[in-house]
This record gives C-alpha cells, sequence and structure tokens, in this order.
C-alpha cells in the first residue's frame, strides 16, 4: 500500500514536472536573455503567470547574470549573481520569499566583500564589510532588523577609526574617533541620530528668532518714521 502511495506521488510530482512551461526571451541581437519557468496554464494575455522552478538571466555575450529558484511565485532556494566574466559576485538563500541564513557578497578575487545572517527576512547578528585586502572595514550588530550595540569602523590597515553605539537603529551616545596611534581625536554626542550640539543650536536660534518677532510692532496703528 505504501509503495503505491509513493508510486502515485512520483508519477503526479513528474507530471507537474512536465507541465512546467519554460518561456524564453532574447535580446534584440538575437542572444539568450532570459529562460523563466511557470506553471503550465497560467500564463494568458492579461496574466504574467506563476513562476515555478528555476529563473536565468544572461548578459548579451552569454554567460549567466543570476539565477534563482522559484516555488508558487516567491523566490526558494539560492539566488547566484555573477559578473560578466562569470565571478560570483553574491550568493543570497530564499525561503518562500523571504531571505534566510548568510547573505554574502564577493571580490573578483572570491574574498568575502560583505555577509550577513538574515532570519525571516530581518538581519540579525553582526553585518561584516571588509576591504579587498581582507581587512575588517565595518561591523555592524543587528536585531530582528534594527542596528543594536556598538557599530566599529575601520581603516584600510586595520585600525579603529571610529565607534558609536545604535539603539533601536539610532546613533545613541558617544561616537569616538581615533587616529593610527589609538588616540581619540574627536568625540561628538548623538540623540537618536542627531547631534547634540547641533540640536542646542538650533534650539538656541530658534529661540532667538522668537524673542526678535515678539519684539516688533505689526499694529496698521504704527506711527509711521
Amino acid at each position: 500500500m505504501k509503495s503505491s502511495i509513493f508510486a502515485l506521488a512520483t508519477l503526479l510530482l513528474s507530471t507537474q514536472t512536465l507541465q512546467a512551461e519554460l518561456v524564453k526571451t532574447n535580446f534584440p541581437t538575437g542572444e539568450l536573455q532570459s529562460e523563466t519557468n511557470y506553471r503550465d496554464g497560467s500564463r494568458s494575455d492579461m496574466r504574467k503567470g506563476i513562476k515555478e522552478g528555476l529563473e536565468k538571466n544572461y548578459y548579451e555575450m552569454g554567460n549567466i547574470a543570476f539565477e534563482v529558484n522559484y516555488l508558487n511565485n516567491e523566490r526558494d532556494g539560492v539566488l547566484k549573481w555573477y559578473d560578466k566574466e562569470g565571478n560570483l559576485l553574491s550568493q543570497t538563500t530564499y525561503q518562500q520569499g523571504k531571505i534566510v541564513g548568510l547573505d554574502v557578497e564577493y571580490y573578483k578575487n572570491k574574498q568575502i566583500k560583505h555577509s550577513v545572517m538574515y532570519v525571516n527576512d530581518q538581519k540579525e547578528e553582526l553585518e561584516k564589510e571588509y576591504f579587498d585586502n581582507n581587512q575588517l572595514a565595518l561591523v555592524v550588530p543587528y536585531i530582528h532588523g534594527k542596528k543594536e550595540g556598538i557599530q566599529k569602523e575601520y581603516t584600510y590597515e586595520g585600525k579603529l577609526y571610529t565607534e558609536v553605539n545604535y539603539k533601536n537603529n539610532y546613533k545613541e551616545g558617544l561616537q569616538t574617533w581615533y587616529d593610527t596611534k589609538g588616540n581619540i581625536i574627536k568625540t561628538e554626542l548623538f540623540k537618536k541620530d542627531r547631534p547634540v550640539d547641533v540640536m542646542k543650536k538650533m534650539q538656541t536660534d530658534y529661540e532667538h528668532e522668537k524673542v526678535i518677532i515678539q519684539g516688533l510692532n505689526f499694529s496698521p496703528n504704527r506711527p509711521q518714521n
């Protein structure tokens, strides 16, 4: 009985695969531009169709630009981008249309350029960027898609350049800058992404303008000089 059910399921799956509709487009010069699989019968003059299966796009010289699988019209699988020379540029994993897992970008020499973890389409943990010499350039902590914690930036030589705290996606607290020897060369206090000194100056200017305006006489009966 179980073997009969398995055979029937296999047959149905094979039938669904055979019913996929492959649609190809070409560049004006005639070269292949894209290959997209659609659920059979879902496309018409009035409907774009339901993507089901692999989609590929190409550069005009023939090399692949990107490829990704679709399930019920949503990305489901690894999206891979390539440059015109065929080097892998990035990998992003999708599950039912949402980004999950490690999202990575690469330099042409295959070293990591950028990486960040996604959980249910939101950034989590540490987002990292690297210089082309493999030195760490930036570290940003995330919780549920928002910056939360100490963000650090580094020089090309690997020295800490600046650091600042984030709270609920806003700069919150003292940002500090350093020279190549690690000495503090500048600090600035932030409140919800705005420099506190600038906010104080704006408030002072506003209060000054109010005093000037209140001191003016706009009465039509004011004596003329």
